[in-house]
C-alpha cells in the first residue's frame, strides 16, 4: 500500500465547545482575559506609535440589559488584524510583538483570551478603530464564536469614547448575569488586576479600581518606616486568614527576575496547620494562588506575593508551569525566607518575640525539617516540659546537662521522680518536640534520654550489686509477671521505687494481637511488624528499687508477713500516683483498694 500524506482536520465546533467549557476553572476569568487584551492594546500603541496617551480601560455594567462593556483607547485593530487575531483561535499579536520588540510589558501570550468571552456571553460584539487607519471602524459580531460577521461601522466617535481603540460588548448568558452587576465586577478587578499599571475605571468613576502600589515600586526616597508601613498594608490586601505580623521584601536585581513581598502571619491554627498563602502575578496580572509549594512545606505560617516575567503560565493562565525555573525559584524562596527570619531575629527583637509567641510549635517542626533554619532558631524556641515551656539552654541548666524525654501521652513513674527532683521532663509526644530535642542533641553534643526506649532504658539508673538474700526478698515482694526488678540508687531518697514500661515490648504486644488489623491499617501494620519482629524480650516493665530509701531499708529488716503488707502499700501507693488517665477506672480503683487493705493490715499487725 502506498503511503499517503494527509492534513490533520480540526472539528471547529467540537474544539470551541471543549475549550470554551473546560479551558478555565471559572467563567469569571473571562473578565480578566478581556481586560488583559485591553491592557496589551494600550501597550502596543505606546510601543508602535510612540504615542504618549493618557491610557485608560473603562468598564460599564448594566444589570437591566445584562450587558458588560470593556473599552480601551489602545491600538485598535485593522480589518486584516480582526480576521487574523480576533477571530483566530491561538493567534495572538501580543506574542509576536513581544518577540519583535523584546519587551515584557504585555500580559497576553497564547491568543486564547477572546475565546473566554463566549463562555459567559450569548452574543459578543466589538467595535475597533486602529491607530493605523483612524478613519475606519470595524464592527465584529458573533454568537457562540463559530461564525462571525465583520463589517464597516459608523465613525469611531459614535461607537467608542475615543477615536482610536476597541469597545467589546458582551450580552451575558443568564447564568452569568452577575457580571453585569457593579459589586461583582469591582471585586473581580480588585483581585485580578490590582497591579496592572494602566488605570481601570468602572461605571463612570474617575478613581481607578487598581490603585494598589506594589512595595517594590515605591520611591527609593521613602524612609524605612514608610516602607514597612506600606508593606504591611499591601500584605493585608492578600492575607485573608490573619493580619500580617511582619514583612521582608525579596531582594531586587536577583537572577530570577523575581519581585515580591513575604510576610509572617499574625495568627496560627494547630501546630501542623498549613496556611501557606502565595499569590502570583505575571506582568501585573493575577495568575494563581494555587502554588503554595513554592514555599517550603514547613512554612505554614507564611504568605507572599510574587511577580515574575520568567514564570510561565498554563494556557488557561490560572496556574504556573512546573518547569526547571519554577523549582529554582522554589529553592531561592526558601533561602530568602530563612534569611528574612534570621534578619528579624537579629534586628527586630520585638517582632521576633511576637513571631515566637505565635508560631513556636510550628517553628519546632520547621527547625526539624530545615538545617539552616534550625541554626537560626534553636536557642530561642521553647519545648513543652512537665514544668512548663522553656528554651533548651534553660532546660539544660535545670536538668543538669541532659535532655530527658517522655514519649508517651500518659502519666508515669519517671515523671514523679523528675518532679521530686525539681527537674523538667520534655513532653516528647507533642508536635515536633522529640525531633527538635534530638537534633539539638546531635548539634550540641548533648545526650538525649528517651524514657523506656532501646538503649535509653537504663539511662536514669545504674544497677548495683546487693546482698543476694535481700535481692531475692525484694524480687519476691515487688517483681510481677513480665517484670524485672533492678536494684539501684537515686535521689530523692524518699522515693522508694520507680516502675518504667518498656515501650517497645508493649508496642510489639499490641501489634501482634489478633485484632490488630482491625484497629490499624494494613500498610501501617506491616511497617510496625517489620520493626517489632526484632524485639525478642518479654519484659514489659522494669521495677527500679531505690536502695537509698529508708522505707526499703526498713522493709528488708521486716518479717515475711509484715513485709508483704508493707510492700503492697508502697507499690499500690506509687502506682496510684502515676495512674494513667487512659486506663480503665476499675484498675485505678483496684490500686486504691489494695493500698487501703494493706494499710489496714499494717495497722492490725502493729496493734498485735
Amino acid at each position: 500500500m502506498v503511503s499517503e500524506l494527509h492534513q490533520t482536520q480540526v472539528d471547529l465546533d467540537g474544539l470551541l465547545d471543549v475549550l470554551g467549557k473546560n479551558l478555565y476553572s471559572t467563567p469569571f476569568v473571562a473578565v480578566r482575559e478581556l481586560i488583559q487584551n485591553a491592557h496589551d492594546a494600550c501597550i502596543r500603541r505606546k510601543l508602535e506609535a510612540d504615542d504618549i496617551q493618557d491610557f485608560r480601560i473603562r468598564i460599564s455594567t448594566d444589570s437591566n440589559t445584562k450587558t458588560l462593556i470593556i473599552e480601551d483607547n489602545g491600538s485598535g485593530l485593522t480589518y486584516e488584524e480582526v480576521k487574523s487575531y480576533l477571530a483566530t483561535i491561538g493567534a495572538g499579536y501580543t506574542r509576536l510583538l513581544r518577540q519583535r520588540s523584546n519587551t515584557d510589558e504585555m500580559v497576553g501570550y497564547f491568543g486564547l483570551g477572546f475565546l473566554s468571552a463566549y463562555v459567559v456571553a450569548d452574543r459578543v460584539e466589538a467595535w475597533t478603530t486602529s491607530y493605523q487607519t483612524p478613519d475606519k471602524t470595524w464592527h465584529f459580531s458573533s454568537s457562540g464564536g463559530k461564525r462571525f460577521v465583520l463589517q464597516e461601522a459608523q465613525s469611531a466617535a459614535d461607537v467608542n469614547s475615543s477615536n482610536v481603540g476597541t469597545k467589546v460588548l458582551l450580552t451575558l448568558k443568564q447564568d452569568f448575569a452577575e457580571l453585569s452587576e457593579h459589586p461583582a465586577i469591582f471585586s473581580l478587578i480588585q483581585r485580578y488586576c490590582c497591579l496592572l499599571p494602566i488605570p481601570i475605571l468602572v461605571n463612570g468613576s474617575e478613581t481607578p479600581v487598581n490603585n494598589v502600589l506594589a512595595p517594590w515600586l515605591l520611591d527609593e526616597s521613602a524612609s524605612q518606616l514608610q516602607q514597612k508601613k506600606k508593606q504591611l498594608e499591601f500584605a493585608n490586601i492578600f492575607e485573608d486568614s490573619f493580619e500580617p505580623l511582619c514583612t521582608f521584601p525579596i531582594p531586587e536585581n536577583n537572577q530570577y527576575d523575581l519581585k515580591g513581598l513575604i510576610w509572617v502571619q499574625g495568627g496560627s491554627g494547630y501546630s501542623t496547620s498549613d496556611f501557606r498563602n502565595v499569590s502570583i502575578f505575571i506582568r501585573g496580572m493575577f495568575i494563581s494562588n494555587e502554588c503554595r509549594d513554592l514555599l517550603p512545606r514547613w512554612a505554614g505560617f507564611i504568605g507572599c506575593v510574587l511577580e515574575s516575567e520568567q514564570l510561565v503560565p498554563t494556557a488557561s493562565r490560572e496556574d504556573i508551569q512546573k518547569n526547571d525555573h519554577y523549582f529554582l525559584v522554589q529553592e531561592y524562596l526558601k533561602d530568602i525566607l530563612i534569611n528574612g527570619l534570621c534578619d528579624i531575629a537579629k534586628n527586630e527583637s520585638a517582632n521576633w518575640r511576637r513571631v515566637l509567641s505565635r508560631h513556636n510549635q510550628a517553628l519546632l517542626g520547621a527547625g526539624v525539617s530545615d538545617d539552616s533554619l534550625f541554626e537560626v532558631i534553636h536557642n530561642d524556641l521553647k519545648v513543652p516540659t512537665s514544668m512548663g515551656d522553656m528554651t533548651l539552654p534553660a532546660y539544660l541548666k535545670q536538668s543538669g546537662g541532659g535532655l530527658y524525654v517522655r514519649n508517651e501521652d500518659k502519666n508515669s513513674h519517671e515523671e514523679i521522680l523528675f518532679r521530686a527532683q525539681l527537674k523538667p521532663l520534655v513532653l516528647g509526644y507533642l508536635f515536633a518536640a522529640l525531633g527538635f530535642c534530638q537534633k539539638f542533641g546531635e548539634r550540641n553534643n548533648v545526650k538525649v534520654h528517651i524514657i523506656g526506649i532501646g538503649n535509653n532504658k537504663n539511662d536514669l539508673f545504674q544497677e548495683i550489686s546487693v546482698n543476694s538474700d535481700h535481692h531475692a526478698k525484694l524480687a519476691r515482694l515487688f517483681e510481677g509477671n513480665n517484670e524485672k526488678l533492678i536494684c539501684t540508687k537515686f535521689s530523692p531518697a524518699f522515693i522508694p521505687m520507680v516502675i518504667i514500661d518498656d515501650q517497645e515490648t508493649l508496642l510489639k504486644k499490641r501489634v501482634e494481637k489478633d485484632d490488630a488489623d482491625k484497629r490499624i491499617g494494613r500498610a501501617a501494620l506491616s511497617l510496625a511488624r517489620l520493626h517489632t519482629q526484632n524485639i525478642s524480650q518479654d519484659i514489659e516493665r522494669r521495677v527500679y528499687i531505690n536502695m537509698d530509701s529508708p522505707l526499703i531499708s526498713r522493709l528488708i529488716e521486716m518479717g515475711e508477713s509484715l513485709s508483704e503488707h508493707f510492700s503492697n502499700t508502697i507499690r499500690s501507693y506509687m502506682e496510684s500516683l502515676s495512674h494513667q488517665t487512659d486506663s480503665e477506672e476499675s484498675v485505678f480503683s483496684d490500686k486504691l483498694q489494695k493500698f487501703s487493705d494493706s494499710l489496714i493490715a499494717l495497722t492490725e499487725k502493729d496493734a498485735l
